[in-house]
């Protein structure tokens, strides 16, 4: 591998400023997440669920670049063969909160997006899909916004520590 060592200011740049591209883009989706909870109305969740579908090209974007750079970042700072575990630890962070979130917040939007009509398999809207005020009221009410966001926000913070202060 070249040396990328001049690179790293630029490098470790692109990884900050992919997580940025990602938490706002994923932002979108904890809004919804949370605003979903306070609404009843089919047309109103379908709009909701569309904006939270549709951040989910931005929030890949941002991810893949986080997650590249960071890597790259690995190399160009010559972390993963000098015993610097934080980076490793970082990578495990990771994983296990977007192992975590992943499920929970789609299999809670998948519920709803059921409840309301909207196809699995396409994503649209089907009027011919039942959609019933009990369906909705036990799919809204069946998610668990605060563990997601405890998780996401806990995950970011264990990452940022990590960065900033390399402890190991």
């Amino acid at each position: 591998m070249p040396d990328l060592a001049p690179f790293h200011p630029w490098i470790v740049f692109a990884h900050v400023l992919g997580v940025f591209v990602f938490l706002v883009f994923h932002g979108v989706s904890v809004a919804v997440l949370f605003r979903v909870r306070a609404e009843r109305d089919p047309q109103a969740l379908r709009t909701l669920l569309d904006l939270s579908t549709w951040s989910f090209g931005g929030m890949t974007i941002g991810a893949a670049v986080w997650f590249f750079s960071g890597l790259l970042a690995g190399f160009s700072g010559n972390y993963w063969t000098t015993g610097r575990y934080w980076l490793w630890v970082s990578l495990a962070v990771a994983v296990v909160v977007i192992g975590l979130m992943t499920p929970l917040g789609r299999t809670y939007l998948g519920r709803v997006r059921a409840a309301v009509g909207i196809d699995e398999k396409t994503g649209k809207y089907d009027p011919a899909l039942p959609v019933e005020p009990a369906q909705i009221e036990a799919a809204v009410s069946s998610g668990k916004p605060m563990l997601v966001a405890a998780i996401g926000f806990g995950g970011i913070a264990i990452l940022a520590w990590l960065m900033m202060f390399k402890p190991f």
